[in-house]
Formats: structure tokens, sequence, C-alpha cells
């Protein structure tokens, strides 16, 4: 299971996944592919696609997770399960020009699948922040009409964007259960009590 580094190696492994994968012959070899904040989408010029985590929150759908035993067979607190919201901004002077890094960058995220544990730990300098067998699912989640009109209103700037999410993402605890020995016998003193 993944450790608290995860939601930044999810960004960082987008980021990576689709500055490997983009036509340098159509698009050229100054595209920016970059991880942004929200104070950051306002200033976004020349062409690119910038990867905003706009929102994270935890999966109320699977409650009480059992304890995680690692390989030495400690127990260690329940993993944490977060949802984690992701805006694609595809970005271009020409309105042409963003519509086809839209299409692009929705097409190479659909043919990558899910992102494996090689491609999430390779990123970033901490590179063992997913087990081997670990995986993230991508999923094209379109926000309903509300959600935008209240992003659009917040950003004061609303640029085209395309909404995924990795559900499900295990954040582990490094805090162990400690469990003492079995209780085998009880002991029981009666005496007088005390005036």
């Amino acid at each position: 299971m993944a450790n608290y580094h995860a939601i930044a190696a999810i960004a960082a492994a987008l980021r990576g996944l689709l500055h490997e994968r983009y036509p340098r012959p159509e698009f050229g070899n100054t595209l920016s592919i970059k991880t942004v904040q929200p104070k950051d989408i306002a200033g976004l010029t020349g062409e690119g696609i910038a990867i905003l985590v706009w929102r994270i929150t935890i999966n109320t759908q699977r409650r009480g997770l059992p304890g995680r035993i690692d390989l030495m067979g400690q127990r260690f607190k329940p993993s944490l399960p977060v949802d984690i919201s992701i805006l694609l901004i595809p970005h271009a002077v020409d309105p042409e020009r963003q519509l086809q890094l839209s299409g692009w960058a929705m097409r190479a995220l659909a043919d990558a699948g899910p992102l494996s544990a090689t491609q999430l730990n390779n990123y970033l300098s901490d590179n063992d922040i997913f087990s081997d067998v670990e995986e993230v699912d991508l999923t094209c989640d379109p926000l309903a009409l509300a959600d935008y009109l209240s992003l659009w209103d917040r950003l004061k700037k609303y640029p085209l964007s395309v909404n995924y999410i990795a559900r499900m993402v295990l954040i582990d605890s490094e805090q162990q259960l400690i469990e003492g020995v079995p209780v085998i016998e009880r002991e029981f003193n009666a005496g007088v009590m005390a005036q």
C-alpha cells in the first residue's frame, strides 16, 4: 500500500506520462506539462497541459478496513482510502490547438490504462511509495453542472478542462498496533472494606 507521498506521486506520474507520450512532431518540443495550483491558472501562457489536483476526499464507501500486516507480520492501523479529483487543463493561444491538446491528452490517458506501481514510483525522488502489486485506476469523471459553476466562480477564469478521479488510493498508517499477551486467567481479590 502507498505511503503519504501517494497524492504527489499520482500527479507526478500523470505529468511524466503525458510528457513522455506527447507527439513532438505535431506539438513541437516546447509543450509545457506541469502541475499547478488554483492561483496559477490565470497565468497559464503558451501551449501546454496543466494538472490541477483540486479536491481530495476520504472515500466513505469502504468503512472498517482491516488493519494492515506487513511482511514481518507486524500489524498497523487500517489504511485511509482517498479519492483524488484532478483537472487536466489544456491551454493554447489558438482554440483549435487547445481542442487538439485536449483530445490527445484524453486519448493518451485512456490508452495508458491503470497507472502501475513502476510508473507511480518513477517520477519522485522517493521511489518506494507504492508496493509492487499496487496500481491506480484513473477514470474520467465529468462534473455536475453545479460543480463546474462553483469552480468557475472561484477560479474567476475557468478554462477548458477534463476531470479525472483516482478512487480508493490507500494511504497506509505507520502507527503499529501493539498486542498484549492473551489473558488466560483472572484473579479477584475479596477482602474487608476499610472504613
